[in-house]
């Protein structure tokens, strides 16, 4: 049946338990009064729906890094440091989340704590946002692996070949942040990188 395929990897143990630290199972009885059934996968469905799960302190743990990573990542990719124009280092960032004593919500979104954890930052850390549009020069023999490259790190808005097919030339729209990153690759590559103008 296709709701037991749907919750199979759900459960540790085909079980509802009153508590589960002390391997306390719930009766029948205790399940038929308190959903109406003794259904575990309908129970699931319902403590999915509109309970509150308890999670193991490990796994708990786990997300709150997984989100740190992500909100840690997006500060560095799309914030400068208003002195230098350059992106903070991670571990700098870091350092500046525990002195801030931001705290990451492991259940909620990291999207959806960008704006508090940047607000709380700003206390100790300066940080200027906005986005760089860039033409890079990019030539023909790179031209897969660069564009690539670039699509990822910001929104492509034009591109033009020359007439003789050795280059094109990428107008691109990325955050502050990865311009860094973007100079080093093209340099490296064998391109050109003329800032047009920053926004924001």
């Amino acid at each position: 049946d296709g709701k037991r395929k749907t919750l199979d990897g759900v459960f540790a143990v085909e079980q509802i338990f009153i508590d589960a630290r002390k391997s306390l199972k719930a009766s029948n009885q205790d399940l038929r009064k308190a959903f109406g059934t003794e259904d575990v996968y309908k129970i699931a469905e319902v403590i999915l729906r509109e309970g509150d799960i308890q999670l193991t302190a490990e796994y708990r743990k786990k997300l709150k890094e997984e989100k740190t990573r992500w909100i840690v990542n997006y500060i560095h990719r799309n914030f400068v440091d208003p002195k230098t124009g350059l992106p903070h280092p991670v571990s700098r960032i870091e350092k500046a989340l525990a002195e801030a004593k931001v705290k990451i919500d492991p259940l909620k979104e990291p999207e959806a704590q960008i704006k508090d954890v940047v607000e709380s930052l700003r206390k100790v850390l300066p940080l200027k946002s906005g986005m760089i549009i860039m033409d890079i020069e990019v030539p023909a023999a790179v031209y897969g692996k660069l564009r690539a490259f670039l699509g990822g790190q910001g929104d492509i808005l034009r591109e033009e070949w020359s007439k003789d097919g050795s280059h094109a030339i990428l107008r691109i729209r990325a955050p502050l942040g990865s311009q860094v990153l973007i100079l080093e690759r093209v340099g490296q590559a064998g391109g050109h990188v003329k800032v047009i103008r920053e926004e924001g």
